[in-house]
């Protein structure tokens, strides 16, 4: 039972919101780099989601259906951007596209979209600043409310955790979720990025209720995961899957006695009750549009047709399961259209570090904390080959690594977490193993690398993709830095080089800042005892 010493500590919690808002900070300005770096229409699919985004602005929230999309009113440099990617799938072709620019930049004129049946609700929140621009800077604003947006969860998720116990490992695993393609997709006009942060945000939100048995920062942990839990729903159409799987897999921690119990607090039912209704809303959106099956259904009204129509769904499964490593690069860093993969030493120093990150966890772990590693590794490697197997008999292979990039970043968080509280644990038991001498200098080694290595990674990739887009892949760096390149990004790329690596040193610092930093107070052991319940 918690003790007066234990209420005292509770009753002195509070939630990290200055280190929340640094990290916020950070991750936004990351991503802003990757929005200037990246030519207009130069991510997945971006020029139908820049239609369907100015549309939505201005109250089309669907459209007419046709051949090529769904027809809408936008204006005119919007519609542009469907012409505007003479580079896509050629990545020997530079950003240069001698596409002339309209006569009437903010005349509305109809464009089509092929993302006319999504959920309104990004779009609602990123479209609006093509009413405030005429011109180009309607769309790099759009990049940059989405940046912000999806860098807020993030960091959401990162204030969660660093109100846990074993936050210093669970800091190197966040700094190992952030790929760059993660900040990639925050800085596209795609509803993929926030997607995956808000569900990372649900994810830690019921992970550290769950873990953390004091009840002093339930509330703050309750409304993250719960907000977050409503715009995650409404991102995508396969979001409320993600949302589901993140908010239940952390239950396997708890006794039925203790989730019981936990399931009695206000707060958790507050929780739950919200993500109930963003999920409600989003499947009514979904059954309604039909979105996710228009494709099948209505064949003659999409220009997109896959390969892979008719094929059984056990066949469907087993070729996406078979290409389990192919679509893990899409987490790591596959941008442009599937066209400007990242370097392979990125590629490597991810898989170097989740795998080492997996070893030590299937090594350490020990029941239920055990059983959850597992179930997360489960669900990030099955659960693509069971959708894709669900669709591909009426909707052809679909499948892209970017797709699983909510379950990648819940595993890699919850393994950091789950080790965090692993060691913790080897601290005070028998031996203090950890509070050696040796250990503290191993620790602060393998800080030291990691961060650095991810830093590396980071910095290369962007390196890598700017190059690719200015002179083209493989292109001199030097006419890149200072010569004369078919493309330049705003503000140069000789400057945003030095931005985005400046950023990458402030990154290295904060992450060895949180690793190195103080342990916070064990968490009272009692959850179902009046005292650690409230149910006095």
């Amino acid at each position: 039972m918690a003790g007066p010493r234990d209420a005292g500590t509770a009753a002195r919690l509070r939630f990290p919101w200055r280190a929340t808002f640094v990290v916020w900070a950070l991750l936004s300005a990351l991503s802003a780099v990757w929005a200037l770096a990246t030519p207009i229409g130069a991510s997945p699919d971006e020029p139908a989601h820049i239609v369907r985004a100015a549309s939505v602005a201005r109250g089309q929230i669907v459209g007419t259906p046709s051949p090529d999309g769904h027809v809408v009113t936008v204006p005119e440099y919007i519609a542009l951007t469907q012409k505007d990617t003479c580079f896509a799938f050629k990545p020997d072709v530079t950003a240069n596209c001698p596409v002339a620019a309209p006569a009437a930049p903010g005349a509305l004129t109809t464009a089509t979209t092929t993302a006319g049946l999504y959920n309104p609700l990004y779009y609602a929140a990123v479209g609006w600043t093509s009413l405030l621009f005429h011109d180009s800077g309607g769309i790099y604003a759009m990049r940059l409310v989405s940046a912000v947006i999806a860098s807020l969860f993030a960091a959401l998720a990162f204030g969660v955790l660093r109100t846990l116990p074993g936050r210093r490992i669970a800091a190197l695993g966040f700094a190992v979720a952030i790929t760059p393609m993660t900040l990639f997709l925050n800085a596209s006009v795609n509803p993929n990025g926030i997607e995956a942060t808000a569900t990372l945000a649900v994810f830690a939100g019921v992970l550290a209720v769950v873990i953390d048995r004091r009840p002093g920062l339930i509330w703050h942990r309750a409304v993250i995961a719960g907000v977050s839990g409503i715009v995650a729903v409404n991102a995508r159409g396969l979001s409320p899957l993600w949302v589901f799987v993140a908010a239940v897999l952390p239950l396997v921690l708890l006794s039925g006695r203790e989730l019981g119990a936990l399931l009695r607090r206000p707060a958790v039912l507050t929780a739950i009750g919200a993500i109930a209704v963003g999920a409600v809303a989003a499947l009514a959106w979904t059954l309604g549009s039909n979105s996710l099956l228009n494709a099948v259904d209505n064949p003659d009204q999409t220009p997109q047709h896959y390969a892979g129509v008719g094929t059984n769904p056990l066949t469907g499964a087993w070729l996406t399961l078979t290409r389990t490593v192919e679509f893990a690069h899409g987490v790591v860093g596959i941008f442009g259209w599937l066209d400007t993969p990242a370097p392979a030493e990125v590629y490597f120093l991810w898989a170097a570090l989740v795998g080492l990150m997996l070893l030590a966890a299937f090594t350490l772990l020990r029941r239920r904390r055990l059983l959850l590693a597992g179930l997360l590794l489960g669900a990030f490697l099955l659960l693509p080959p069971i959708v894709q197997g669900v669709y591909i008999t009426g909707g052809g292979l679909i499948w892209q690594g970017r797709y699983n990039l909510p379950m990648f970043l819940c595993m890699v968080v919850g393994v950091g977490v789950l080790l965090g509280e692993s060691v913790l644990e080897g601290a005070t038991g028998p031996g203090h193993w950890t509070t050696a001498p040796w250990a503290s200098v191993t620790w602060r080694r393998l800080g030291w690398i990691v961060a650095v290595a991810l830093a590396f990674g980071q910095f290369y990739s962007f390196e890598n993709t700017l190059r690719r887009y200015t002179v083209g892949i493989g292109g001199s760096l030097k006419q890149m830095l200072v010569g004369s390149s078919p493309w330049t990004p705003p503000g140069g790329a000789a400057a945003l080089l030095a931005l985005f690596a400046g950023l990458c040193v402030v990154g290295v610092w904060l992450t060895l800042r949180e690793a190195f930093g103080p342990r916070a107070p064990k968490p009272a052991p009692a959850l179902v005892t009046p005292a650690a319940t409230g149910l006095e």
